[in-house]
């Protein structure tokens, strides 16, 4: 199976979110303006260590002062206190950054289905109130969602507590990747930022206006919007398929050109090495999904000289890189018999969510993962999964080993599995990170550093220092020293504010 059943289903979840939508108010600006009026006092941690990617070893004893929102100081002596300030002993805890997933789909309950609407519509309406919180749940502080949807984004900023959220603009083309499951004037009016090559253009509909189409009128409409990335879908079918319409060179070069005019990030999805290759030459800034697809090289021992070459120019021009093991995870856990007993999902999923989950109609998406197969024995299934999972945590351990950084990215929900859940899955990730050889270290470097250089907001995340926006995790256990510490965390602190984190899970 070369992910028939999780392209299509993705495909068709992201239609369910491409509304067309006026432009917003520029993002940056609110989530700046909402920083710095959580808090009215300053806040400091006392007795604390420190662990951020840039030092060389923890800061042991150390107080950290926040003001309004903003890290403004760190010592190893006391700060004066007042009747203005408040105050958390932590000692024997340690302080990190708060962690961000550069690859998130705010949209649907995963495998949610409307044939009961209104059980459908209130299951809906409990997921999008508990999403960020679960996020916040498992201290993920930022968000980068390379959806299509503005609108998405808005709903989720109107929750009272949320990480920090940022978007990518996605540009599909006509009968492309993922337009090709609705009809052309459904195109039209699902996707906002549509691309429609020049020769194309008299096949517009009648009341569209070509110049709306062009790359560089796409990524402008982008920007206004707020992002701070556009996306491009490199995909021209399943695996070996090549049935549907692919991007040109020259519209790839143009829509990288109006990016870098606007000072937008250029990501690309691709997750076969052939979709990799082109996306490489192009010299994108960001390659979402991990490289697991090895298509004619599929099954071979260890890594073939192909990819290894593909890798290299990867490497050599710093080339962002995107695991997202959660990908094949989630839908290799979907068919696993029960999976959900696992008690961390109780933190996230609803009991109304859970018990439907657990019903015939609710294990739908299993069901077809099982029919694609043609219902062969789950333990040969699960062998295929694994083998294909295998490739990715090659290709990973040898970008790892040729020191080139890695992101925390979960692409959640990849498809409608269940098994697929804001904040767990972002964990779990950092999990299958460090099982593929990143060592600890690595790995907060991923979760924090890393994606705040790629995505150009290192002046404000991704380490604890003064001039930083205070997002940070105050943890019982040393990620350092362990993988679960991430599953320690007794408070995370969002602009200042401060969080008890058993307060965030699904109530």
């Amino acid at each position: 199976m070369k992910l028939k059943v999780f392209l299509i289903s993705l495909a068709l979840f992201l239609i369910t979110l491409c509304k067309p939508i006026h432009a917003s108010e520029d993002m940056t600006s609110r989530l700046d303006k909402d920083i710095t009026s959580r808090l009215n006092k300053d806040l400091i941690i006392q007795n604390v260590t420190v662990i951020s990617p840039e030092r060389g070893k923890p800061l042991e004893s150390a107080h950290v002062k926040i003001t309004n929102g903003i890290i403004s100081e760190i010592s190893t002596k006391p700060f004066t206190i007042n009747n203005k300030t408040s105050v958390i002993d932590a000692t024997g805890q340690f302080l990190s950054p708060g962690l961000m997933d550069s690859h998130v789909h705010l949209t649907l309950m995963p495998g949610l289905t409307f044939a009961n609407l209104e059980h459908a519509e209130h299951m809906q309406a409990s997921f999008v109130k508990q999403q960020p919180r679960s996020y916040l749940y498992f201290g993920v502080t930022q968000l980068l969602d390379p959806s299509q949807s503005v609108e998405s984004i808005q709903s989720f900023n109107r929750a009272e507590q949320k990480p920090d959220l940022f978007h990518c603009g996605a540009a599909p083309i006509v009968g492309g990747y993922p337009t090709v499951w609705v009809s052309q004037q459904e195109t039209y009016d699902i996707f906002r930022y549509l691309i429609v090559d020049d020769k194309d253009a008299d096949s517009i509909p009648e009341g569209k206006n070509p110049a709306d189409f062009t790359p560089e009128a796409v990524v402008k409409r982008m920007a206004e919007d707020g992002a701070i990335c556009v996306k491009v879908f490199i995909e021209d079918g399943f695996g070996l398929n090549n049935q549907w319409p692919l991007i040109s060179d020259q519209l790839l070069k143009r829509v990288k050109n109006a990016a870098k005019q606007h000072g937008l990030i250029m990501m690309a999805h691709a997750n076969a090495i052939d979709m990799q290759v082109i996306a490489e030459k192009l010299s994108v800034d960001v390659i979402a999904h991990g490289l697991w697809n090895w298509n004619q090289f599929d099954g071979q021992a260890g890594i073939p000289a192909q990819i290894k070459q593909l890798l290299d120019q990867i490497i050599e021009k710093g080339i962002t890189f995107q695991p997202t093991f959660n990908v094949m995870d989630g839908l290799k856990e979907v068919t696993v018999p029960g999976v959900l007993n696992d008690p961390l999902y109780a933190k996230v999923i609803g009991k109304q969510a859970m018990n439907w989950y657990n019903s015939p109609e609710g294990l739908w998406f299993r069901d077809e993962i099982l029919s694609d197969f043609q219902r062969m024995d789950l333990a040969k299934i699960h062998q295929h999964q694994d083998n294909i999972i295998s490739q990715g945590e090659r290709v990973v351990e040898y970008l790892n080993r040729h020191q080139h950084p890695i992101v925390l990215a979960s692409d959640t929900p990849s498809s409608p599995t269940f098994a697929a859940q804001p904040g767990y899955s972002t964990y779990q990730e950092l999990q299958h990170l460090h099982k593929a050889g990143l060592s600890l270290e690595q790995v907060l470097r991923a979760a924090t550093i890393n994606n705040a250089k790629a995505f150009r907001m290192d002046d404000r995340y991704g380490t604890v220092e003064p001039g930083k926006v205070a997002n940070l995790l105050l943890l019982d256990g040393n990620p350092l020293k362990s993988i679960s510490a991430y599953n320690q965390i007794d408070k995370i602190i969002v602009g200042g504010e401060v969080i008890d984190r058993e307060t965030l899970s699904v109530r």
